[in-house]
């Protein structure tokens, strides 16, 4: 029992089986629903085109009592007859107009109301009181005809009338003589007679019910006693319908679904026959007279779903049987070969990548086989290459001059070439381990993996640090590789040329100092007794005596940032203030070389904690850096702007611009953009250097946005003292 359940064919026989009789049986459920729905789908589009056809007919019995009212008020000698109240000429005219028309009664009224003549097709002519005991100029519709009234229907008014010939259905109508009204004439036609008609026209029971419920009319049970009580309905029905058939999107004058949304469709009985019913609005000229509703036999759908139903479960039971014969003979033949595949399969797993199935066959199990075998033989071959790229990989990498570390996501050591090996021997006697904790100590490259070079010293040794995050081709990180370099001499070089420039700043100042105390002294002691030429000697001596003062400084201030000396004076103070003033020192220069100048700032103060002189110098060199470069007519813009947290310079001019080409070296010292403007200005490409190292040792920053021929604009970005100042505009 237990290998019988266990084999393959028993595995693919007896869910398959399973499946099978749980997808005939829900097959039979779905297709007895589907054809059921079917039946009730066009079931109820026939109630709908029979609720179609009553509202469009009752449009047509309204049509032509309309004609028939037309055909009275406009025959000649009507009129006059009804304003001079002739009664015999009225019984002259009149039955030769109703003798041919659709209509089954006739009433005329004079002015006042009064009825001048009647007629119907039952009974022929009547007395004027044979009317049913109605009193018309009581009526609010005759009332409104007689006196005029116009609305956006016409003149003609609806009403439904209790006649002595049965309820009535009266198109009431003006007649008028001269442009004036001179009595009401009311075409009618007989409720009992129109649901006879309307069942015709619609081949459908049709019931026409008051808005209280109540049955008027109805073809139901060919018109037995018991009908009007068994089909009545409860008044609050007329407004449930109305609402609803309100709120349908398409407006349909019957309703032909059950849903939530819509009224329900009623079910009653009738000599043991299930009738379905449909409701609409019994309307005309836009006034609601109640509902009626359409009627369809519903008792065929029964009866073929029960029919369909029962064929269909023979059809899924014989074909059950044939499935679960034929699942056995598939088994058989699948389970042979899926055998072979899993015997070659194991040894593939266990590394042996020679084996092959050696299956042949014309179906998708021989494809798979040779699938398979042909995988085998790729993988065969692929692993062959990667042997041989693994070697050429190990090769390169040895040969590589620089040190490589790979490490994993837990700054574990995996791999390491001998160059790297060579540099971990050479500087330390710890082991690899704590060396390469010291390197992620000091590059960070535990928190952020930054890319950029970092220049390490060990134990009087100089590194130079990149590293680079590892990602498989998901973008899934899987480790980080460092690369060190050994830069020992370069830095030794480095170190050198800073002190010379340092040493040669400090020495130069000295006589310098001399030239320019001696020039002034010059100047002072003249008196008056040098001639124009030599005040202009004087002039440039002091003035480039000036400028070199201040590269000495620039030199030496470069020194004392590279060693870290650089002193602050930091105190709190408005950096509003200070911008204006500092503005105010420049404004004259600038304005002078033709340059349009505007500045911008708050009008709240903005506290920073910051150097004033330092910063002041800062400032000013971006200030000169933007007016050497921006050609007259041109225009400088400082901004001043502030959030919660920082403060921000930004610093615009419509100058010449810098190549994108030069925009991350632009910080750099002793870098100067390539262009033939540049060339014109002196300069030792210091400016913006010493500008970018104060405002980062004030923990800001200072960042570029260029384009040639458009202009500049430097952002200066500083920390407020009160992390919660109040901020004009968001930057």
């Amino acid at each position: 029992m237990k290998r019988l359940f266990s084999g393959i064919g028993s595995k693919i026989v007896f869910p398959y089986l399973l499946l099978t009789l749980t997808v005939a049986g829900i097959g039979a459920f779905v297709v007895v629903n589907l054809v059921t729905g079917t039946l009730r789908e066009r079931f109820n589009n026939q109630l709908l085109d029979s609720g179609r056809v009553v509202a469009e007919s009752m449009v047509q019995f309204e049509a032509d009592r309309l004609a028939v009212l037309r055909q009275v008020s406009h025959t000649e000698g009507v009129p006059e007859s009804m304003a001079t109240q002739d009664e015999t000429q009225l019984t002259l005219l009149v039955p030769q107009i109703m003798a041919n028309s659709p209509a089954d009664a006739l009433i005329l009224l004079d002015q006042n109301g009064r009825s001048l003549f009647a007629w119907d097709r039952w009974s022929g002519l009547q007395t004027a009181v044979a009317v049913g005991g109605i009193d018309f100029a009581h009526l609010a519709d005759v009332e409104l005809v007689s006196s005029g009234f116009v609305d956006e229907f016409g003149d003609k008014r609806a009403l439904l009338a209790e006649t002595s010939s049965g309820t009535m259905l009266f198109t009431v109508g003006p007649v008028v003589l001269d442009d004036e009204v001179v009595g009401v004439a009311m075409v009618g036609t007989a409720v009992r007679d129109m649901v006879v008609t309307l069942t015709e026209n619609a081949v459908a029971r049709v019931t026409l019910y008051r808005a209280t419920g109540e049955v008027l009319a109805t073809t139901m049970g060919n018109g037995r006693d018991n009908m009007s009580e068994l089909l009545s309905e409860p008044p609050e029905q007329y407004a449930t319908v109305i609402n609803l058939l309100a709120e349908s999107p398409n407006r349909y004058q019957v309703v032909a679904e059950q849903a939530d949304t819509q009224v329900p469709l009623r079910r009653v009985e009738v000599f043991n026959q299930q009738y379905q019913l449909a409701f609409g609005d019994w309307r005309l000229r836009n006034e609601s007279f109640g509902l009626f509703s359409v009627a369809l036999p519903s008792h065929f759908i029964v009866s073929a779903a029960a029919t369909s139903r029962n064929l269909l479960n023979v059809v899924f039971t014989l074909a059950t049987i044939a499935v679960f014969m034929i699942g056995f003979w598939v088994a058989r033949s699948i389970a042979s070969p899926l055998n072979r595949l899993v015997d070659v399969t194991t040894d593939v797993t266990e590394g042996n990548l020679h084996q092959r199935t050696g299956i042949r066959r014309n179906d998708e199990i021989g494809a798979l086989a040779l699938s398979f075998d042909t995988m085998t033989e790729r993988l065969d071959e692929r692993n062959r290459q990667l042997v041989t790229q693994r070697s050429e990989l190990i090769a390169i990498l040895n040969s590589i001059a620089d040190g490589v570390i790979v490490l994993d996501n837990e700054h574990n050591m995996v791999r390491s070439n001998p160059a790297a090996a060579r540099m971990i021997e050479d500087l330390v006697s710890d082991s690899s381990a704590t060396l390469l904790q010291k390197l992620l100590a000091s590059t960070n490259t535990a928190v952020d993996n930054d890319e950029s070079p970092k220049r390490v010293d060990l134990n009087g040794r100089v590194l130079s640090i990149s590293s680079a995050p590892l990602k498989t081709p998901e973008g899934n990180p899987i480790g980080t590789v460092m690369v060190l370099r050994d830069i020992t001499r370069a830095a030794e070089a480095e170190s050198l040329k800073d002190d010379f420039i340092t040493n040669m700043s400090h020495e130069l100042r000295t006589p310098l100092t001399v030239v320019k105390v001696y020039t002034d002294m010059l100047k002072r002691s003249a008196n008056g007794h040098l001639n124009e030429q030599q005040n202009v000697f004087l002039e440039k001596i002091a003035k480039s005596g000036g400028e070199l003062e201040e590269h000495i400084q620039k030199m030496i201030s470069i020194s004392e940032i590279q060693a870290g000396t650089l002193n602050l004076k930091k105190e709190e103070f408005s950096f509003t203030t200070f911008i204006c003033d500092l503005v105010d020192e420049w404004r004259e220069q600038i304005e002078s070389r033709g340059v349009f100048f505007l500045l911008q700032t708050p009008k709240c103060e903005l506290p920073v904690l910051a150097d004033a002189s330092r910063l002041h110098w800062a400032i000013s060199n971006l200030i000169e850096n933007a007016l050497d470069y921006t050609a007259e007519k041109g225009s400088i813009q400082l901004t001043v702007k502030s959030d919660a947290e920082q403060v921000y310079l930004e610093i615009s001019d419509s100058g010449i611009g810098i190549p994108h080409s030069d925009q991350p070296y632009i910080f750099e010292r002793f870098f100067r953009a390539k262009n033939e403007v540049n060339f014109a200005k002196r300069g030792i490409g210091l400016g913006l250097f010493i500008a970018r190292e104060i405002f980062e040792l004030h923990n800001g920053r200072i960042t570029l946005e260029s384009k040639v021929g458009v202009g500049s604009s430097f952002r200066c970005e500083l920390p407020l003292v009160v992390a919660t100042a109040v901020a004009q505009e968001p930057a």
